[in-house]
This record gives structure tokens, C-alpha cells and sequence, in this order.
């Protein structure tokens, strides 16, 4: 990039999004902006906190039947993303992004699964309704869909912007928003606001943030099973949820897990674990190994803890002005930051293509 005439974008946040955003710009908006991302954590920022959400993801692509504006507004993103992962999987295999079979399966469906309401099928390759269900569940479902190896997809991100786009990383934790102008000389440069929580312009946090506690195993599963190739979801009526994805590269397999709204304990708890594991043994046997007397166990490596930072309202993708500084935010993804990562990145894209378009008037 000929950096000389470009304009400055000052990213905040290192997250999927982050990181998938400034992916975005750079191969749709080349030699048009010097990028600078600044984060208080990176995909170098090993070992993992707890607090940088993105490497404990499984993670997985799953469609799921609207059921408020919120996830009207958001679901058109998970498909533009959808074609990118096709796309990482197809041409950049050391990417993580792998394609597999999606399944699953739900105890008490609701009525916008029964009848495959706006937002499930669409845009979905060899999306079909099981009819054969294993006993105790109502509605089972199968799909296209990718798995990634949540590290190595960050980290792949992080040095293709470094390598092949000149993209600037600082590491720093920022105590408001507008610390960011630190990080550039330009008088009118945009920042993008993709902290989980949404950094406030004068400090603090967006209060309709709020985090979701998640628990989940990384495990060594047994060679052959049937499941490298598919990642199971299972919704069950009480609420809870049993899942299993396989991570790709060697990464081992991801079961879970735990979904605790306003939960910030950042220790793996042995309740927890163990109900995790009485579920997945049950519906995921498969993936259990056996020891020298043939007992199946989970061959555990790992315990994980993370925190989805969700919003009341949905993802926050908007526009503000702080005097004469534009501000874009793309924060409030909770669980869904992989799958809508890259097509935020396009949303965002398209802001700015109008905003250039404007300058040149």
C-alpha cells in the first residue's frame, strides 16, 4: 500500500471482528485507508484471558429460525460470511476453515422450527428436516455449513494483515474510546468500535452489554468416529445445551457447554464439567476413548472458559459523530462473532465506500 495518500482507520479490538473487519476492508477498499488496529489483546496474547473471547470459540456456523428484528437485521450477515468461509476453506485450507455437515437436534422445538420460519433455510446448502430422530427428540435438522479452529483462524487473520497489507497492531488496553486518536495524525481519521462491550467515546462500557458465561471442553477425541466430519448441536428443554465441534488442523474437539447470562466467574467450575460430560456421553459416545480396561472416558485437555459479549438489542452496527470524528460501531456479537464477522466487514465496507464517495464531491 502507498501509504503516503491514505487515509487512517484506527480499529479498537482484535476480536473475530475486529480482525475479520479489517480483513474486509483491506480486500475490498485497497490503497485507500492505513489501518491500525489497537487492542489490549491479539492472537499473540498467549496464554488466553478469559476476557478475549474469540480463541475459546468451537467454532461453527449454525442457522436458526428468527425471532426478532434484531436477528432479521444480523442473519444477512452470517450468509455474506457464509461465502467468504467457503471461499478461506476452498482456497486457504491453513486458514482452519474447514466445510462440514451441521446437525440438530431439539427436544422441544418451537414453532418457528416446525415450520422452518425466515431465517433457518435460506441461503443454506442441502438443508433438510431429519425425519429419522434418535428417541426423546421432536425436530432434528441437517445443513452445509464450516468449522474453524478458532486460534489458528485469529492468528492466520492477524499475520495476513500484518504481511500482505501493512496493517498496524498496537497492544494496549484503552480507557475510553477516544484514546484512540492517540494512534494517528489525521485530522478527520474514522475509528471503528469493535470492543465486545462497546467502549464508551468518554470511558465506560455501552450499558446494554452484558456477558454470557461459556464452559466448554477442548477433548482428544477417539480416532475414526463418525463425527470429524460434522459438528451436533442439541438444544434440550430445560434449556441447556450439548454440542460438539471438531477443531480443524489437529486442534482436538470442542464439546460444550454453558450459556450464563451476567456470570463473570473466570474459573472452570467441576459442576459444570461434569454435567457437560454426563450430556455428551450420552448423545456423543463416539468420541470417547477407551482406557486399558475398556471403560470410555473423555480424554480431556483442556477446560475453557470464555464470555460472549452480548447486547440487549443485538449487534450494535452503526454510525455516530463525535465532533468532528465519525465513529463506527461493531460491537454487541455475543456468540455470533465468527459467524458474522466478515460480512460486518462488508456492512462496514459499503459505509465507507459511500463516505469516500462523498469527499470526492
Amino acid at each position: 500500500m502507498d501509504q503516503r495518500n491514505a487515509e487512517d482507520i484506527v480499529i479498537v479490538g482484535a476480536g473475530a471482528l475486529g480482525l475479520s473487519l479489517a480483513l474486509a476492508l483491506c480486500e475490498n477498499l485497497p490503497n485507500i485507508y492505513q489501518i491500525t488496529v489497537v487492542s489490549e489483546h491479539s492472537p499473540d496474547s498467549v496464554p488466553y484471558d478469559s476476557k478475549y473471547t474469540s480463541p475459546w470459540a468451537g467454532a461453527h456456523f449454525r442457522p436458526f429460525p428468527l425471532k426478532n428484528e434484531a436477528e432479521l437485521r444480523e442473519y444477512p450477515l452470517t450468509r455474506l460470511t457464509l461465502q467468504r468461509m467457503k471461499r478461506f476453506a476452498k482456497e486457504c485450507p491453513e486458514s482452519s476453515v474447514k466445510l462440514a455437515k451441521g446437525i440438530e437436534y431439539l427436544e422441544e422445538p418451537s414453532e418457528q422450527y416446525k415450520h422452518i420460519a425466515e431465517g433457518y433455510s435460506e441461503g443454506i446448502d442441502n438443508f433438510k428436516v431429519l425425519k429419522e430422530l434418535p428417541k426423546g427428540f421432536k425436530f432434528g435438522a441437517s445443513y452445509d455449513t464450516y468449522v474453524v479452529n478458532a486460534p489458528v483462524y485469529l492468528e492466520y487473520v492477524y499475520r495476513k494483515l500484518r504481511a500482505e497489507y501493512g496493517v498496524r497492531f498496537v497492544k494496549l488496553r484503552l480507557g475510553r474510546l477516544s484514546e484512540a486518536l492517540l494512534f494517528t495524525s489525521s485530522p478527520s481519521p474514522i475509528i471503528i468500535n469493535c470492543t465486545g462491550n462497546g467502549l464508551q467515546w468518554t470511558g465506560g462500557t455501552d450499558p446494554a452489554c452484558f456477558p454470557i458465561r461459556g464452559q466448554t471442553l477442548l477433548v482428544n477425541a477417539a480416532h475414526d468416529n463418525s463425527l470429524a466430519d460434522t459438528t451436533v448441536t442439541v438444544q434440550h428443554r430445560l434449556g441447556q445445551w450439548t454440542f460438539c465441534i471438531n477443531r480443524p488442523l489437529n486442534g482436538g474437539t470442542i464439546i460444550g457447554g454453558t450459556k450464563q447470562p451476567y456470570d463473570t466467574d473466570p474459573l472452570p467450575r467441576h459442576e459444570d464439567t461434569m454435567a457437560i460430560l454426563t450430556r455428551a456421553s450420552k448423545l456423543f459416545p463416539q468420541l470417547m476413548r477407551k482406557d486399558k480396561n475398556g471403560q470410555a472416558y473423555f480424554d480431556i485437555i483442556r477446560t475453557n472458559v470464555g464470555f460472549r459479549p452480548a447486547r440487549h438489542g443485538g449487534l450494535n452496527l452503526s454510525v455516530e459523530r463525535h465532533g468532528t470524528y465519525k465513529v463506527i460501531n461493531a460491537y454487541g456479537a455475543g456468540g455470533s462473532g465468527f459467524e458474522l464477522s466478515y460480512g460486518v466487514g462488508l456492512k462496514v465496507v459499503e459505509t465507507l465506500r459511500t463516505t469516500h464517495r462523498e469527499s470526492q464531491l
